[in-house]
């Protein structure tokens, strides 16, 4: 009964959107449509409503949202809404979300995270929340080095939030993998193995955090957002010659095994600039910012700008600052590859708080 009433619910508003109408409350809905209140007392959330961008882009370009805000949950929905919403998610789909569990929490490294932050999971997890219910939201990835996902999770504070969510948390490495080759490999070669639930969801949110990559030395993958994200579906055992050569063609043939992404959602508020993915000597920005795009490729061009524009202001020469965002492996194999855009001239960036939106955008070359 209650699913059906939040059917009604998000179909009625979105009714009054197209309309030009503002969105009715649950109670305000129960009120217009004289539904008995049936199940009030059960936990339900309610689809939240945030203004269109001022500016709507030509038809067909892609959208990236960029965002600074004081409260992480409006940061993060508001990226959402500007990078193009959630709302082919309907009630009963299933949800995969994809944070960063690369590591343990690691007290040499002091204060610096170098996985994705509750904060953002939360938020993430809520806003999925807002479209389907939580049984139907998964939150998987399995660690690196083989070590316990689940341990790495507990240690960093996001398995917590999963279980305080009341969503389904999956450490990829305990579970059955699956043969997966595409026809466009060329650097990987080999097919490589990925978990057998992966292609089971309707939906992938992606959620990294973005820091550069210094792992091997010399490599050309030297940033670490969406794209490389993906390097945690491949089953552990099947990554470490992957790290040899040409990493970024690698990366963006990972990529292959999840062609279709509902959204990318980046955890950039505090960024890694040198020493990454992690290492005592790591130097950091407090960028305080959210992007999101349902284009992985063009969220990452972005993402790569702000990491760019925080390490010129530090004075870091890194191989990635020197680099046009372009002319990055990862960024030019999966344009290639059909997985994004990498046409600056068909990106619409729509920033909301960001005091150096311009700053940002000087990099973005």
């Amino acid at each position: 009964m209650e699913g059906e009433f939040y059917k009604e619910f998000v179909k009625f508003n979105e009714d009054r959107e197209k309309k030009g109408l503002s969105p009715l409350s649950r109670r305000d809905f129960l009120r217009a449509t004289g539904i008995a209140a049936v199940g009030l007392s059960l936990p339900l959330r309610l689809p939240r409503m945030f203004p269109a961008p001022s500016i709507d882009p030509p038809a067909g370009d892609t959208r990236v949202g960029i965002v600074s805000k004081n409260d992480i949950e409006d940061a993060v929905m508001t990226a959402i809404e500007l990078g193009g919403g959630l709302s082919e998610i309907n009630y009963g789909d299933t949800v995969v979300i994809k944070p960063n569990i690369t590591f343990k929490a690691n007290p040499e490294f002091g204060d610096i995270r170098i996985v994705t932050s509750p904060d953002v999971l939360r938020a993430v997890i809520r806003a999925a929340k807002d479209r389907t219910d939580n049984t139907n939201i998964t939150v998987a990835d399995a660690c690196a080095f083989g070590l316990s996902t689940k341990e790495a999770a507990q240690s960093v504070g996001l398995y917590d939030v999963c279980m305080e969510e009341k969503v389904n948390f999956v450490a990829w490495e305990e579970g059955k993998y699956v043969s997966f080759r595409d026809k466009n490999f060329l650097h990987l070669r080999k097919s490589r193995e990925i978990p057998a639930s992966l292609s089971s969801f309707d939906h992938f949110i992606n959620v990294p955090i973005l820091k550069n990559h210094e792992i091997p030395p010399n490599n050309n993958a030297n940033y670490t957002c969406c794209m490389k994200n993906f390097v945690g579906v491949l089953k552990p055992a099947n990554r470490s010659d992957i790290h040899t050569w040409d990493l970024g063609e690698k990366v963006a043939e990972i990529n292959l095994c999840r062609p279709n992404i509902t959204m990318n959602i980046v955890d950039a508020l505090t960024i890694i600039l040198s020493g990454g993915p992690a290492s005592p000597n790591m130097k950091i920005a407090d960028s305080g910012l959210i992007l999101a795009s349902k284009d992985r490729v063009a969220c990452d061009s972005l993402a790569l700008a702000v990491l760019k524009y925080h390490a010129s202001e530090q004075g870091i020469n890194e191989d990635y600052v020197k680099q046009s965002v372009w002319e990055q492996a990862q960024i030019k194999r999966a344009s290639l590859l059909g997985l994004g855009r990498k046409d600056p001239d068909r990106i619409h960036i729509t920033s909301d708080g960001v005091d150096n939106i311009d700053n940002i955008l000087a990099y973005w070359n």
